[in-house]
């Protein structure tokens, strides 16, 4: 997996310039789709999982040298790795998030009246809340699979 992975959005695997979408199972899907750890079941693979913290498991075994393509939601780079642009994608695309978070820690530090506290993390957890539903219901909701995470984004 690469080093800012999160989550898995798709894989495919290109078979003559054609893509062929994994489906996205558990591990002990896996297990039982192919129990013994080497030959039994071979083909174009159908099926990946996260089979631990660095890596996919997939079955069938590729009969082939395949080419994989992975799209996947990935860790943003810290607020600290701007460099001389001075943004990030935090700072971009989640600016109210961002002030609201700044504000309730700067808040919580000060020892400020625990109602102005409130009302900055209330409104931290409502950015959030949006963010969280934009970034999982963007182009999802028409997904064909129901594995997908469907949250409408209006």
């Amino acid at each position: 997996m690469p080093t800012d992975f999160l989550a898995p959005f798709s894989l495919s695997v290109i078979d003559s310039d054609t893509y062929y979408f994994l489906n996205l199972k558990q591990v002990s899907f896996m297990r039982s789709y192919k129990p013994a750890t080497t030959g039994s079941v071979t083909g174009r693979p159908k099926y990946y999982a996260e089979f631990d913290s660095d890596s996919f498991i997939i079955a069938p075994t590729p009969d082939s040298n395949y080419t994989f393509e992975l799209h996947y939601f990935y860790r943003p780079a810290s607020l600290t790795a701007a460099g001389d642009s001075g943004s990030t994608w935090l700072s971009t695309n989640a600016p109210i998030a961002l002030l609201y978070g700044c504000l309730t820690e700067a808040a919580v530090f000060l020892k400020m009246d625990p109602a102005e506290i409130a009302t900055y993390d209330q409104r931290f957890e409502n950015a959030l809340a949006r963010l969280k539903n934009t970034a999982e219901g963007a182009g999802t909701q028409s997904q064909y699979r129901y594995d997908q995470v469907r949250i409408p984004t209006t």
